[in-house]
């Protein structure tokens, strides 16, 4: 149940705001430019920018549910939320999830999770699957987090859609 819920909302939470499909070139980008760029210091791909979305930082309280926010000593996990923005685009047009173990770790030594398009081509979309389903080995509490984190993207797009 679990595995099916995070793989719906993986796949359809994007769709309430993205209005352009992720491109190969852009998916690679998510996944594995954004973080060599960072690691080496590098400026923006070309006709792109980086927006930041939101966050979800967390930490489990005696196993029972996450607790949300509070201090930072508190605090072992954070999931980033960023857009990929083609130039003169108001939508981004691939969102990447970051997974930072440790809520001061640099960004660039966390895991990044891309989120495409849904409307993307097949060929992004299965990338994406195998990705996440192959590489990211979360523990079954932080994939659970994780499950969090993106119903609080899912509501800050939706509530940023709505508008004031």
């Amino acid at each position: 149940m679990k595995k099916i819920y995070c793989l719906t909302t993986f796949l359809l939470l994007p769709y309430i705001f993205l209005n352009a499909q992720t491109t190969e070139e852009e998916y690679l980008y998510v996944t594995y430019g954004y973080k060599e760029q960072l690691l080496k210091g590098l400026d923006d791909k070309k006709g792109y920018h980086w927006e930041p979305i939101t966050d979800y930082k967390f930490t489990d309280e005696g196993g029972g549910l996450p607790f949300i926010g509070g201090g930072k000593d508190k605090m072992p996990g954070k999931f980033e939320f960023e857009g990929l923005f083609r130039a003169g685009d108001k939508a981004p047009c691939a969102i990447v999830a970051i997974y930072k173990e440790q809520e001061n770790m640099e960004k660039r030594d966390g895991l990044f999770i891309p989120i495409p398009h849904p409307d993307s081509g097949q060929d992004v979309l299965n990338r994406a699957k195998e990705y996440f389903t192959k590489d990211v080995k979360f523990k079954p509490e932080i994939r659970t987090h994780y499950i969090l984190a993106l119903q609080k993207l899912s509501m800050h797009l939706a509530a940023k859609a709505a508008g004031p």
